[in-house]
């Protein structure tokens, strides 16, 4: 059993429990996985993940808690035993993260939050994010690595550096969207009762909408883009990639 450590401010009506913990040395690298739990500091609260070099995968299930399996890696037991997964509760609900002494620690989180909850921000630096079934996402984002966000409620932002960013938009949009790539194709499955200005963007390959009756419909062959019109047109959708295709269909 590892050792837990309550830090400053550190879920404390959202205690965090450790259920469980495993470690091996793999490839010269020191490998633990950790299995932590937090209550949700109130109902209709977002939970945040901050990864570390490492994916970040988020579904919903049956318990009442936050249940995070936690993968660390680092170049020894003796340093990946000074990182922490934390949970820090504030206004915004609770930030799930490594904490401590994290230096060339890191860690991918594989996160189960209660259903009908919404997430916040989701990032990683070099590491794909994976969305399923919640009730909606405020950013997910990384540098390297793809982002995928299926099943879910409204996703304001959903970007990358490198990879390919796949999302489900339902109706109705909570803002404006955005779904950004700089090297990857970037595909967006909006819902036709959706009331939004569609935009897709490209500087190298395709654009394409699909299945959608869009009024309004413009292509500019110059700058690699197609704009319409879906039902009133209250939000703007706009997905873009300096490098790949750009594609819409139906929901």
């Amino acid at each position: 059993m590892h050792r837990r450590a309550l830090l400053g401010g550190v879920a404390a009506a959202a205690a965090a429990s450790l259920t469980g913990c495993m470690g091996a040395l793999s490839d010269d690298q020191y490998e633990e996985t950790r299995d932590v739990e937090f209550d949700l500091p109130a109902e209709d609260t977002a939970v945040s993940v901050s990864g570390k070099h490492g994916d970040v995968a988020v579904s919903t299930h049956d318990s009442e808690q936050v249940a995070v399996t936690a993968r660390l890696s680092g170049p020894s037991e003796e340093r990946v035993d000074g990182a922490e997964v934390a949970g820090q509760t504030g206004a915004d609900g609770l930030s799930v993260a490594l904490a401590g002494t994290t230096d060339g620690v890191s860690a991918a989180f594989d996160v189960q939050v209660p259903a009908g909850t919404a997430v916040g921000e989701l990032e990683t630096s070099n590491g794909d994010i994976d969305v399923q079934d919640v009730a909606g996402v405020e950013s997910a984002t990384t540098d390297n690595g793809g982002v995928t966000v299926q099943s879910a409620g409204p996703v304001s932002a959903a970007e990358t550096t490198n990879g390919a960013v796949t999302i489900d938009e339902p109706a109705p949009l909570s803002g404006d969207v955005t779904a950004v790539s700089e090297n990857g194709d970037v595909s967006v499955s909006l819902s036709p009762d959706a009331d939004a200005e569609v935009v897709a963007r490209t500087d190298n390959g395709e654009t394409g909408i699909e299945d959608l009756e869009l009024s309004d419909l413009r292509r500019d062959g110059d700058d690699g883009m197609v704009r319409g019109v879906l039902g009133e047109g209250t939000h703007e959708v706009v997905a873009e990639s300096n490098n790949g295709d750009v594609e819409f269909d139906a929901l």
